[in-house]
């Protein structure tokens, strides 16, 4: 690791993907870092993740790609898109989504070992992070900095704070000025990992990427642990009732019976029949994301990234990635040679016009991904119309200029000599 060469201290609120690559990354570039995570250990919720092109990208200018890789199931990225097919009747196909050779990716199974995050926690100094440190509020100094306060009376003083502590964040309130909850999206998800050998029924290819569309509902199939799994994410949404009309009390996830299950997809297809059957202990997990959209992911010199700033649903599975993309940009710009101080506050404004309208694109069209496979879609739910609006719906996620984007803003705040 390389010794801190910057005169400014960050500090950083959350130990999960986006908290820790943030951290690897300002480290490599000489800054200042501590990280504050309010578990005891490391550990990731959910199944899995799906990591784009763009968020490779991503990984492998921070410095973590080939790490990741190498504890990785997959011998590397993969080429490949989704087939739609019909969920019910014989299962027909409905449209294939073109894959060209820049469309590659990976899929990260969180319960597997080793996780993502076992991959890269090596990468940091471990006196750098603070486990069962729950912060409880943030508040500035009258010379400017941050001081977080957490539940065990300690504070910490810095001169920016990232927030990457999640879809329940602490720091969003302080961002955004007001409560900003997480919002019941209507939608849960039943979810399960199977053999290949119980599925041997399945005429349909499972092999492939699958999403398997109808009335209201929509299933997502897809291999992981170099195939030695079938990842299945099985959603129901209610379109009867406004977004947030509805509280869930925690926990939003937990154990379901079969049964339940069962009853929700009466009288889809064969292949569907066998893969739910074989769905002995799902889980159900209850979805939400922040709506409405932040309009500034920053306030004075608190800076949100990830979920904090940004939870969507997960139906392009892009995510994680734009969290990966708020990282880069941060890092990238705080890394530069001729960052001090005094460029802070021209750096989160950059970072603010950078990530806001993008990352609040990508949530947006997540959500018009998901109503499209469940026929609610905003051009309606015939085949033809179905397959028109999934044309082409990753490219702008998938195959967006990051780098020349950041690059300009960094010769706005710096000059055109960056290193970019």
């Amino acid at each position: 690791m390389t010794n801190p060469s910057k005169d400014f201290r960050v500090a950083i609120l959350g130990g999960g993907m986006c908290g820790l690559v943030c951290g690897i990354g300002l480290v490599r570039a000489g800054v200042h870092v501590e990280i504050f995570e309010q578990a005891s250990g490391f550990r990731e919720v959910g199944a899995g993740v799906a990591i784009g092109p763009n968020a490779l990208f991503t990984l492998k200018e921070l410095g973590v790609l080939e790490v990741v890789l190498a504890k990785s199931d997959a011998e590397g990225p993969t080429m490949g898109g989704f087939r739609f097919i019909s969920g019910s009747g014989a299962h027909e196909l409905i449209y294939d989504y073109p894959a060209t050779p820049d469309d590659v990716g990976l899929g990260v199974y969180r319960n597997a070992s080793p996780s993502f995050l076992e991959a890269i926690v090596p990468m940091l100094d471990p006196c750098l992070v603070h486990m069962e440190q729950r912060c409880i509020s943030v508040s500035t100094s009258s010379s400017g900095t941050h001081v977080l306060h957490f539940a065990d009376g300690s504070t910490y003083e810095a001169d920016l704070v990232v927030g990457a502590d999640g879809i329940k964040s602490t720091l969003r309130e302080f961002v955004s000025g007001q409560r900003t909850s997480p919002t019941y999206s209507n939608s849960v998800a039943y979810r399960s990992v199977l053999s290949p050998d119980a599925l041997k029924a399945v005429k349909t290819d499972i092999m492939r990427p699958l999403c398997w569309i109808g009335n209201d509902k929509h299933i997502i199939t897809y291999p992981v642990q170099a195939n030695q799994k079938i990842n299945v994410v099985v959603f129901s949404t209610d379109y009867t009732v406004p977004i947030g009309s509805v509280n869930v009390a925690l926990p939003w996830a937990k154990p379901v019976s079969q049964d339940e299950l069962l009853r929700e997809y009466s009288g889809w297809g064969e292949d569907v029949n066998i893969i739910l059957k074989e769905m002995k202990d799902p889980s159900k997990w209850c979805i939400h994301f922040l709506y409405p959209p932040l309009s500034s992911f920053v306030r004075q010199r608190v800076v949100l990234v990830g979920d904090a700033a940004h939870a969507m649903l997960p139906h392009l599975g892009s995510g994680v990635g734009q969290g990966f993309e708020d990282v880069y940009t941060l890092c990238s710009l705080l890394g530069d040679p001729r960052a001090r101080k005094c460029h802070l506050d021209d750096v989160l404004k950059a970072y603010d016009s950078i990530r806001v309208a993008r990352a609040n694109m990508v949530q947006k069209m997540s959500t018009i991904k998901g109503n499209i496979v469940d026929r609610r879609g905003p051009g309606g739910g015939s085949i033809p119309q179905i397959q028109e609006q999934l044309r082409d719906i990753w490219n702008p996620i998938w195959h967006h200029d990051l780098k020349a984007e950041v690059k300009r803003a960094a010769e706005s705040i710096y000059g055109p000599r960056g290193l970019l």
